[in-house]
């Protein structure tokens, strides 16, 4: 990389600020939740339509407990927990012993210029002789002798997951895009501006340290960035499109407009699943249906439909065709429960997405006005409803769903005092007992590196867990039963990141 100081580069950083108050403009166009709405009906909870759960309700014990503050789940590989946890001068990096808690590794860890926005989650790739390797940024100083107002450079690192041993270290980057796994599965890939301030995809060979760039890794070319397995957004000459690319070949590429409407953006809020089984993605974008620049929404006084700003499309991962578009419905309210067991995979569950009926968001306040959303179980091929909830009024403390771990299978639903627990196959509502305990979810931030473009925003980190009822309220202890939500599981064991500690629990053999 020419690492040559230019206008374009600095601007391009600039922008970023810009970037940041579209992040705020999306989380009140798309999200599930907004801001309070005094005085709501409370909504009584229907009976259970289907026989009650069987669950195991027995307490479980932690095997080990190591005390951290973690800002995220952490991913299990080769026996070892890797977990990111807020550190004295930032955010860290911990390797530990899935079997017994001990610490192995810990490396300081650099968010990046994604750090608002995409949440700060732990990578663990493979090399080429089949070792596992973790990931990450580390802060880095700018080239001798450069001039430059950049900020934060950083260098893409890998550690063996085992042992910490330093396995590469890159030279001072702008990196645009976190580290990767190449195609998804080994290696090292990164985007990072290139002197024109455009995007240039990297892979680096792990064992060898060998780099390769360019056209021949990834042939986009504009500002390009990762939204979903195997898919980019892509910004060029002011047009923003999707892009399939797959082992360095474009599968083809669509104008995002003309698959979300007029004023959609990945900016507002995205989010994409992805099955090979029904060679798929479904997909929403929020909107931005005023044509007002987002920094400049918070400065006028106007009124959206809340149909109008977020949008659900399912199209083939093949070739792009679009198969089925739902309007005012979005993906991001259910990011945290699991498609195993949906029909996106082998499941017989139907996925979930969320669906405003009515209502306004009002600037510049942010403030929600008559808005309902309902729940919507859908055919993933055709987008169409297999089952869907009355719908409720939404805003800060009244949403569609608890975030909850899950398979997909069930979620908890439903409005403050009488969320209850419903069955995705069916739409119904399952019977619980009060010693039935699920694993609700927590969003978890970290605080910005010193000297960055942003201010005032707090890093992105993803979700720590707590023990807790069907109705959202925390208990003290998880049960065996619901450990069966837990997906980071490793050697029969469950690691969970918990308010203040990471701690494993073993599992029990043919439990429920």
């Amino acid at each position: 990389m020419n690492h040559s100081p230019t206008a374009p580069l600095s601007a391009r950083l600039k922008s970023v600020g810009i970037g940041i108050v579209a992040v705020g403009a999306a989380i009140l166009l798309s999200s599930c939740t907004a801001f309070p709405i005094p005085g709501l009906p409370v909504a009584t909870t229907p009976a259970p339509s289907s026989p009650p759960l069987e669950r195991n309700t027995e307490i479980a014990t932690a095997a080990w407990e190591v005390a951290l503050e973690p800002i995220g789940q952490p991913v299990v590989a080769d026996g070892v927990a890797l977990v990111y946890a807020k550190s004295a001068t930032g955010v860290s990096a911990h390797a530990v012993s899935v079997a017994d808690g001990k610490q192995l590794w810990t490396q300081p860890v650099h968010p990046g210029y994604e750090a608002p926005s995409v949440p700060l989650e732990p990578v663990v790739s493979r090399t080429a002789a089949g070792r596992s390797a973790a990931i990450f940024l580390q802060a880095a100083s700018a080239p001798a002798g450069l001039d430059t107002d950049v900020a934060w450079w950083t260098a893409p690192v890998a550690f063996d997951l085992n042992t910490g041993k330093e396995l590469y270290r890159g030279r001072p980057e702008v990196v645009s895009t976190r580290p990767f796994a190449c195609d998804g599965f080994f290696d090292l890939c990164f985007i990072a501006y290139d002197e024109k301030s455009e995007s240039v995809e990297h892979w680096v060979d792990l064992e060898s340290g060998e780099e390769s760039g360019g056209a021949d890794i990834n042939p986009l070319t504009g500002v390009f960035g990762p939204v979903g397995k195997e898919l980019y957004s892509v910004v060029e000459d002011g047009v923003e499109k999707l892009a399939h690319v797959a082992y360095g070949e474009v599968l083809w590429e669509l104008e995002l407009e003309k698959v979300f409407g007029k004023g959609a953006s990945t900016d507002f809020g995205r989010h994409f699943a992805y099955s090979e089984k029904l060679d798929l993605y479904v997909g929403s974008v929020g909107i931005n249906p005023t044509g007002v620049e987002p920094q400049n929404l918070t400065k006028q006084s106007l009124s959206m439909n809340l149909r109008e700003t977020t949008k659900t499309v399912g199209f083939r991962a093949s070739s792009g065709q679009v198969l089925w578009t739902a309007d005012g419905s979005t993906l991001d309210c259910s990011q945290t429960i699991g498609t195993e067991a949906t029909t996106l995979e082998d499941g017989d569950s139907f996925p979930v997405r969320c669906e405003f009926t009515e209502g306004f968001i009002e600037f510049p306040s942010g403030k929600y006005r008559s808005a309902k959303s309902k729940l919507v179980g859908y055919e993933p091929l055709t987008g169409d409803v297999s089952w869907e909830t009355e719908p409720v009024d939404v805003g800060w403390n009244t949403r569609e769903l608890v975030p909850t771990a899950s398979h997909g299978d069930l979620v908890i639903a439903g409005v403050p005092m009488s969320q209850n627990l419903l069955d995705t196959r069916t739409g119904k509502f399952r019977g619980t007992s009060f010693e039935d305990v699920f694993v609700c979810l927590e969003q978890a931030t970290y605080p910005m590196p010193p000297d960055g473009p942003y201010k005032d925003a707090p890093g992105s980190g993803s979700f720590w867990a707590f023990p807790c009822m069907k109705s959202g309220s925390a208990v003290p202890a998880l049960t065996y039963g619901a450990l069966t939500d837990v997906t980071t599981t490793d050697q029969d064991m469950a690691v969970i990141s918990l308010e203040g500690k990471v701690a494993g629990y073993k599992l029990l053999k043919d439990f429920v």
